[in-house]
């Protein structure tokens, strides 16, 4: 425990809890569950959704509803992640395919419809993953993923899609 933590120890937990979290002109929906330390800016979370441990959230950054993003992830900007999604430990979103590119007009966007579950340690560049779509765990994702697919590898590639057929 550090010095300063025992110094608040006996404040609120709200209190305690805003001292290990940034969170700036953020629009969070009601019901979403953000956990300590974490840097959230200028992004929007829908309702009834989850940000773990340690994660960052850019500017411009819009995730939906009912959405769980575990801890240590971090979302660049131009990065929609949709309703329903789950985003595992440690995924890492890219949005300069040519870095540093400090010219913003050259970044990519990211989608990520609704239902598409992202295993761990999982690197994003600039792609669409489509609707229940679902990214093996270590997986590089260099290309769009299309609707129900399931994905692994470096680079990540097609296995099959879901039990249930195409956009289950």
């Amino acid at each position: 425990m550090f010095k300063k933590d025992k110094k608040q120890k006996n404040d609120s937990q709200e209190t305690s809890e805003k001292t290990f979290q940034i969170i700036n002109d953020c629009q969070i929906g009601e019901g979403t569950k953000i956990w300590n330390f974490v840097n959230l800016y200028g992004c929007e979370i829908g309702t009834d959704s989850m940000v773990g441990c340690f994660c960052e959230i850019q500017k411009g950054v819009k995730i939906g509803d009912r959405t769980r993003i575990q801890s240590h992830s971090f979302i660049c900007e131009l990065v929609e992640i949709g309703n329903d999604c789950f985003i595992g430990h440690g995924v890492m979103f890219i949005n300069d395919v040519y870095p540093p590119q400090p010219d913003q007009s050259e970044w990519k966007k990211t989608v990520i419809e609704d239902g598409a579950s992202i295993g761990s340690n999982v690197t994003i560049l600039p792609v669409r993953i489509g609707k229940g779509a679902i990214i093996g765990a270590g997986a590089v994702v260099t290309k769009d993923v299309p609707a129900g697919a399931v994905v692994s590898g470096n680079p990540a590639t097609f296995m099959r899609y879901r039990k249930g057929g195409k956009g289950e």
